[in-house]
């Protein structure tokens, strides 16, 4: 945690600034360097196990083959593709925005020896740089809320063969959810949170038949809330540092006039760990699995 902003103007320069703080970075350490939540249905599991758990869940709600061409759109550092690889003998197309992320994306499947099946695109996973139909499946790893699900989803539907599964973890927003706090998320993180009572219609309109939607907010937001506190307890001096500089002072103040909340000195972390539990208790966290039509529908 040694760079003191907290505002960055893109998703691209946010993920850019935690790439370059990784060494320092004890949340994304704890978490096996992966860019996503954990799984905890088991007691006792590390945030790495349970990350790896999560990304395990995931692949086995895959289709995929050996052979067959995935996507995984908005890949990160690329390490839930290279599971998937080693689980499915599938070859994997990722891309990210990041170039950062990109790097050790590659780097990460040239260790794993993967390197001809892996290939990991950086831009924009909104104008996915190939032909209408070209993966036997694909997934959004908790990217879609960064890219507008919306068109999003109409890309994916573009580059996805009639009949592929697509899978889709994200993070959905309660009604009751603090919408001047869900707004600063926003503005913060770029992640725009819809209910997860949107969705039927999103993949509808965009030519996908709903198969199931898992809400698995019980294994995923309330552990991680309760992980977090735990990693602040034991990370404690390197939080403290963090909010001890000028800068992030100014910025959590911002955050806290935003929204109302009085600022108080030397609570920094305390205050951060009540928001981001007030976001999670009215947060979901749902894992979604669509099937592209065979023929799109028509009026």
């Amino acid at each position: 945690m040694s760079n003191h902003n907290l505002k960055t103007d893109t998703v691209e320069q946010m993920y850019a600034l935690v790439e370059d703080q990784k060494d320092q970075n004890k949340i994304l350490q704890d978490y096996g360097n992966q860019h996503h939540l954990g799984y905890w249905d088991k007691p006792n599991l590390s945030s790495t196990e349970a990350a790896e758990r999560l990304t395990q869940v995931m692949i086995n709600k895959v289709t995929i083959q050996a052979g067959q061409r995935f996507c995984d759109l908005g890949c990160g550092g690329g390490h839930p593709a290279i599971t998937l690889m080693q689980a499915t003998g599938c070859c994997v197309d990722g891309i990210t925005i990041s170039q950062s992320q990109q790097e050790i994306a590659q780097h990460v499947a040239a260790t794993a020896g993967m390197a001809d099946q892996a290939n990991f695109i950086l831009g924009n996973a909104l104008e996915m740089p190939c032909e209408d139909a070209t993966y036997d499946g694909g997934w959004f790893f908790e990217s879609i809320f960064h890219m507008g699900h919306s068109k999003a989803l109409q890309e994916a539907s573009r580059i996805l063969k009639p009949g592929a599964t697509l899978l889709i973890a994200d993070i959905t927003a309660q009604p009751t959810i603090n919408q001047d706090l869900k707004a600063l998320y926003e503005q913060y993180t770029f992640a725009f949170y819809i209910a997860k009572e949107e969705y039927p219609d999103l993949l509808d309109k965009a030519g996908f038949d709903l198969v199931e939607m898992d809400n698995v907010t019980e294994f995923v937001i309330a552990p991680s809330v309760a992980n977090m506190k735990n990693m602040s307890k034991q990370y404690e001096s390197e939080f403290t540092k963090y909010f001890e500089s000028p800068e992030a002072k100014e910025g959590f103040r911002t955050y806290c006039n935003k929204l109302g909340i009085e600022y108080v000195e030397g609570e920094e972390l305390k205050q951060w760990l009540q928001m981001h539990e007030q976001v999670c208790n009215h947060s979901e966290y749902i894992l979604v699995t669509a099937r592209k039509r065979e023929t799109l529908l028509t009026d």
